[in-house]
């Protein structure tokens, strides 16, 4: 039977990623619910993958509660662990990313690349492997075929072009210099089916070890289980990051779908709405609006994208990435 936490905390953060690490600095009388004690660096997991140790992908942060979230009882303000219960009078949910593959057929020959055992997973099976397929030429597929080496790489695309929402000049930058590096780009080109040794696609049939999957990013799939509304595994909210549904709600980051807004999935929004989040769920009541202002991509060494709205590329665009991260991890260890 779960036992009842003493309720000693207003504000209840669930999930310690960046968003929900932005909110607890903020806020530091606030309860954040968390079921490790080790904060994985999203960008630095395609650097595990191509050699380096898991240890570069990860920063221990704080937490007031070390468990999993398994429900949320909204109309009785209840977070349900793993262990207890644990009241709210406000909540804010940062639950992160997931992948979602499931419409593919063939999945259990897929590696996903979300979390720091994919990494890992990945990392150890490319040592064996000739042919490697990357499914999805966005970010993370661009980035990861710069990256990894020692492989016959292929990415395949369901749309005509790289990095789809940037300029059309940064696909044409990342399409040039994947090529310098050997890599096999396929456009317009839909995967049937995921094989062990293969994939099955409408242009043809290809030798695949390892299958790559770099699209599909959602919010944490557990959200479309709970009773609320949300889209994309992510809770609708208003441009308060208010939930649609309940005014003692709030989202941030990757858990957030601000209604009728597009809004990148980037540490820059997790870090500015988790802040948002929690200066309105203590009252303060404004408008977030987000401002993704660096967009930086790294194709093996090279390194490119915006920045405040002007174009960045080499050393300093490497310096503003990394910079980024940095800042990510520093939140962390404030903790």
């Amino acid at each position: 039977m779960l036992s009842d936490l003493p309720f000693m905390e207003k504000i209840v953060i669930i999930g310690g990623g960046i968003a929900g690490v932005a909110a607890k600095t903020y806020n530091r009388d606030a309860m954040l619910v968390e079921k490790s004690e080790l904060m994985t660096v999203f960008p630095r997991l395609i650097d595990v993958a191509s050699g380096m140790d898991q240890k570069f992908a990860v920063i221990k942060r704080n937490a007031d509660v070390y468990d999993e979230v398994m429900d949320i009882d909204f109309k009785n303000r209840k977070v349900i662990t793993k262990k207890r219960k644990i009241g709210y009078d406000k909540l804010i949910v940062a639950l992160g990313k997931s992948q979602n593959y499931s419409f593919l057929k063939g999945k259990q020959y897929i590696y996903p690349m979300a979390q720091l055992s994919d990494a890992i997973k990945l990392r150890d099976s490319i040592k064996n492997a000739k042919n490697l397929t990357i499914i999805g030429g966005g970010y993370l597929g661009v980035e990861l075929a710069g990256s990894l080496h020692g492989v016959n790489i292929k990415i395949i695309e369901a749309g005509k072009r790289l990095l789809q929402g940037l300029k059309n000049e940064y696909h044409e930058i990342a399409l040039k210099k994947l090529s310098e590096l050997g890599v096999d780009v396929l456009f317009n080109t839909k995967v049937i089916e995921v094989k062990k040794d293969s994939i099955i696609t409408d242009a043809g049939d290809f030798k695949s070890d390892v299958s790559v999957f770099a699209g599909g990013l959602t919010g944490n799939l557990l959200l479309n289980d709970l009773d609320i509304t949300t889209l994309n595994s992510k809770i609708v909210v208003d441009s308060y990051l208010r939930s649609v549904d309940y005014d003692d709600v709030y989202a941030c980051g990757d858990s957030m779908a601000i209604k009728n807004t597009f809004t990148p999935m980037s540490a820059i929004i997790a870090r500015s709405s988790g802040i948002r989040a929690m200066a309105n769920a203590m009252g303060e009541d404004l408008e977030y609006k987000p401002n993704n202002f660096a967009n930086i991509i790294r194709v093996g060494n090279y390194y490119f994208g915006d920045f405040f709205n002007y174009r960045v590329n080499g050393f300093i665009a490497r310096i503003i990435k990394e910079s980024g991260i940095a800042i990510s991890i520093n939140y962390a260890k404030m903790l």
